[in-house]
């Protein structure tokens, strides 16, 4: 029996490595062994590393050590820093105080370097606190070929990690991750959790099958299944997804809008992010699904307010609202103009609507589509004019639907798309099932999905064929065309008004005058003024736009 043991071990250079003191301990010469129920404190000899706890057994054979109870370490920040002498170095050393370790029970073999804990572990320091059930660290010594620095710090089971990190704009952010191993390297600053592991920080969260948080540069990478949770509030007016129109374009989402990207890895740094492999992104509203995205690799970058700044999507960009979708091999977002701009074949899709072009950009507020380069689009014939001519009183009587819905293509160099109006210039054709335009320049009033009206106006060397349910033909020319089409249950408005030298070519001649009207619903033509006709004799009795037989009120 020993009584006030002081117990010192030494390395082959004379230099002391160990300390240890009890109030009372058995010294068993025969097992080389110091053994107590008492209170135990053992430090390094430089005092950088010290732990404390109740019962132990010290083995000098293989300078082993087992604290039973109520075991407490304390380990100094020299220990803590960086290896390496990077500008990283700064940004480690937030723990300036050391941490502290608190555990049950504490194993420890020289032969390993180890030091292991044992059942409710908390590790704390100025800026961290970790849970765990089991904690393994790497133990700094100061022989010859082994570490005089901490080197790793390995969790178990149920692994809690909370510590305090700074933004950009230095405001102080709690970050939180959880799993069932954490490996902390303290030379590089870095935490790798597996076993479903998860993080926190603010109102953004993130898992994966790994994640590995680096702490001097305030990166957090998951890697496998990884998948991250943000507020979109931000992002959703600055435009992840183009904002549908009938939304209004000044709303603001609500707080409960939230954007999830799913991917094979992701990277999240303070004020960007990176997504790669098969990435989906879902935006909510509550539990309203409100649109999605994919594409291979995505790049985004942030304000110090979360505001999305920039976007980069490619390949295969697939971006979906409802029925609307932008599609391309590579998506461009730039905040400062609020463009969404597509490439690599892009198209579009509203509804029965569709389209595409060499270059897409839409404009979020206010809100604008613009197509160039071999710029297409289709939408369902009767939104464009009637898919078949009939007379408007036959057309009050409950006329049969075509069998299939038909449709109008239009081409032009470009063209855009607001709420109303789509505007299509330069080498514009349009291909109907009773109308073909060209012209130069070309305005339409586009109506609500499923109205059966349109306003177009035609610019700029216009030229036309029309058929009407008969299968007669009419060719005309003009400078300015004029096309209004409406259809009611009681009543149905399909004119053509044209402007510029307008010539009408039928068959059976030519029709000139300063104005012309078609009113193809009523099978007439109008022409106000003086008009020039040159052809047979017939012409008005087998062409199926009839001359008015007497003097129109306001007409010649």
């Amino acid at each position: 029996m020993v009584t006030e043991a002081k117990l010192q071990t030494f390395r082959e250079n004379g230099d002391g490595e160990l300390v240890v003191e009890t109030p009372q301990c058995v010294h068993d010469r025969d097992e080389r062994s110091v053994s107590s129920a008492a209170p135990l404190h053992a430090q390094t000899a430089d005092g950088k590393f010290l732990i404390e706890g109740e019962g132990f057994l010290w083995l000098q054979t293989n300078s082993s050590l087992t604290v039973s109870n109520r075991v407490h370490t304390t380990i100094h920040a020299d220990l803590l820093q960086l290896q390496s002498s990077d500008a990283r170095s700064n940004a480690a050393t937030q723990d300036s105080k050391g941490i502290e370790i608190f555990a049950d029970r504490f194993e420890y073999a020289a032969s390993s370097g180890e030091g292991i804990y044992i059942g409710n572990v908390h590790v704390a320091g100025t800026n961290l606190s970790l849970t765990a059930g089991r904690l393994t660290v790497a133990m700094p010594t100061n022989a010859p070929g082994r570490p005089s620095k901490l080197q790793t710090i390995t969790a178990e089971t149920n692994v809690v990690v909370d510590y305090t990190m700074l933004h950009g704009t230095n405001e102080p952010a709690r970050v939180h991750a959880t799993g069932e191993e954490a490996i902390y390297t303290a030379s590089i600053d870095q935490i790798r959790v597996t076993g479903h592991p998860t993080w926190r920080v603010e109102q953004r969260e993130g898992r994966g099958d790994e994640l590995l948080i680096d702490r001097a540069n305030k990166i957090f990478l998951a890697n496998g299944h990884a998948w991250l949770k943000m507020p979109a509030q931000n992002m959703d007016t600055s435009g992840f997804f183009p904002r549908n129109p009938s939304n209004g374009v000044n709303s603001v989402s609500p707080s409960n809008s939230f954007v999830e990207i799913v991917s094979d890895s992701h990277e999240i740094l303070t004020n960007s992010a990176s997504f790669r492999g098969a990435v989906h992104v879902i935006q909510r509203e509550d539990a309203r699904l409100k649109g999605t995205m994919d594409c291979g690799v995505l790049t985004v970058a942030f304000s110090g307010t979360n505001e999305l700044q920039s976007l980069v999507a490619e390949p295969n960009v697939v971006i979906q609202q409802d029925d609307r979708q932008l599609s391309g091999g590579r998506a461009v977002y730039t905040g400062a103009s609020w463009v969404l701009a597509l490439t690599e074949h892009p198209a579009w899709r509203d509804g029965l609507r569709s389209g595409k072009g060499d270059l897409l950009r839409v404009i979020m507020r206010p809100y604008e589509m613009i197509v160039t380069g071999n710029a297409t689009m289709r939408l369902p014939a009767d939104e464009f004019g009637p898919a078949t001519i009939i007379a408007a009183d036959v057309a009050r009587t409950n006329s049969p639907k075509p069998a299939t819905r038909q449709f109008a293509d239009i081409s032009a160099d470009e063209y855009s798309v607001t709420q109303e109006l789509a505007l299509f210039r330069r080498n514009v054709r349009i291909d109907h099932p009773q109308m073909n335009w060209v012209c130069g320049k070309m305005t339409a009033q586009l109506p609500p999905p499923g109205e059966k009206r349109s306003s177009i106006l035609a610019e700029q060397a216009v030229a036309f064929d029309l058929v009407d349910d008969h299968g007669q033909k009419v060719h005309g020319t003009c400078e300015k065309a004029v096309y209004t089409y409406d259809s009611t249950a009681a009543a149905i408005t399909d004119l053509i008004k044209l402007t510029g030298n307008p010539t009408l070519q039928t068959t059976n001649g030519t029709f000139q005058n300063p104005i012309i009207i078609l009113d193809r619903a009523n099978h007439k033509l109008i022409a106000p003024g003086k008009y020039k006709l040159a052809g047979s004799t017939s012409m008005a009795r087998t062409n199926q736009f009839l001359l008015p037989k007497k003097k129109i009120e306001g007409h010649t």
